[in-house]
């Protein structure tokens, strides 16, 4: 008998011994995760913190957006054509797109830069791009409000060249090619083709050999856009933060706050799928220069469309 008790005993150390280590290899598991969430927060918190920066334009919104409680919010994305083959003179917005975000999806509109527009403050006619050369951000940001007739309530800018950085941060992505081309001396065949930093400006500037023209480029840019941010958001993107970070904090301004981010990430978990909207218009030359002409009930459609995904009277 007191051998049996002597057994069970032993047993039942055994039994505690073994649940102790668990617990403490659980508890180391936690520690490195929580030292790894950290770190990623903190660092993230640095790099949106390096991309700040306000800009002052009319307000054409009563009241502010909440996005604690997932209001419905507009987004400028300007992509201009500084640090692009070497340039660095302010330059123009080369690719303008609107996104108007709700918590279940995203309407990601393109205009086009050749678009005849009123730009206050220099008169005559004048292509929607040269707002940014005109009067940076804070021009684009007007003229856009103006001609959409909706409030944008922040702005994201990105250098072309910068696009090369965050495509080799994040990895080749996947997009279904609709034409076979070359561009910079590099072939792009029709069908499923991969994009990456060797190749991402060849593929999102051509539009010469396009029959659409702005409008195929544009086609381009969005399904290069929204492939990068898909894979940006997945969980094997993780062990490269670090990397898309730089190359966010390197080459991107904005008026988010991390704050911000932090909501819209916690309140906006649809926002990841995105609807493409074309603003479509005609070429024609006036006084010698050719721009875009849209149609005003084309752009009734699109002001209407964005007014009711932002929830506007």
């Amino acid at each position: 008998m007191p051998d049996e008790q002597h057994k069970h005993k032993h047993h039942h150390k055994k039994k505690k011994r073994w649940w102790k280590w668990v617990l403490i290899a659980l508890g180391l598991f936690l520690l490195v995760d929580a030292v790894i969430v950290g770190k990623l927060y903190f660092d993230a918190k640095k790099a949106v913190d390096v991309t700040y920066k306000a800009v002052k334009h009319d307000d054409k919104r009563t009241g502010s957006v909440n996005l604690d409680n997932g209001q419905p919010f507009s987004v400028l994305l300007l992509g201009s054509d500084t640090g692009e083959y070497g340039r660095t003179e302010q330059g123009r917005s080369d690719t303008i797109m609107v996104a108007a975000v709700t918590p279940n999806k995203t309407e990601l509109l393109s205009i086009p830069r050749d678009t005849l527009v009123t730009i206050a403050g220099h008169p005559g006619n004048n292509k929607i791009n040269a707002a940014y050369s005109y009067d940076g951000v804070s021009g684009a940001l007007n003229t856009l409000q103006s001609y959409l007739d909706i409030p944008i309530d922040h702005y994201i800018e990105i250098n072309m060249k910068g696009l090369e950085q965050l495509s080799e941060a994040i990895g080749p992505v996947k997009v279904d090619n609709d034409l076979e081309f070359t561009n910079l001396d590099v072939h792009f065949p029709k069908g499923e083709v991969t994009i990456n930093a060797d190749n991402i400006l060849a593929y999102t500037r051509m539009r010469y050999e396009d029959p659409r023209g702005d409008y195929g480029r544009q086609l381009r840019q969005r399904q290069v856009l929204t492939a990068l941010v898909e894979k940006a958001a997945s969980i094997d993107s993780l062990a490269k933060y670090h990397s898309i970070l730089n190359a966010i904090s390197a080459n991107m301004k904005t008026d988010l706050t991390f704050d911000d981010i932090k909501d819209i990430v916690t309140n906006y978990g649809g926002a990841k799928n995105i609807d493409q909207i074309q603003l479509k218009g005609n070429g024609q030359m006036i006084d010698g220069v050719s721009y875009e002409v849209v149609p005003k009930e084309n752009l009734d459609e699109v002001q209407a469309q964005l007014k009711q995904t932002l929830k506007l009277k």
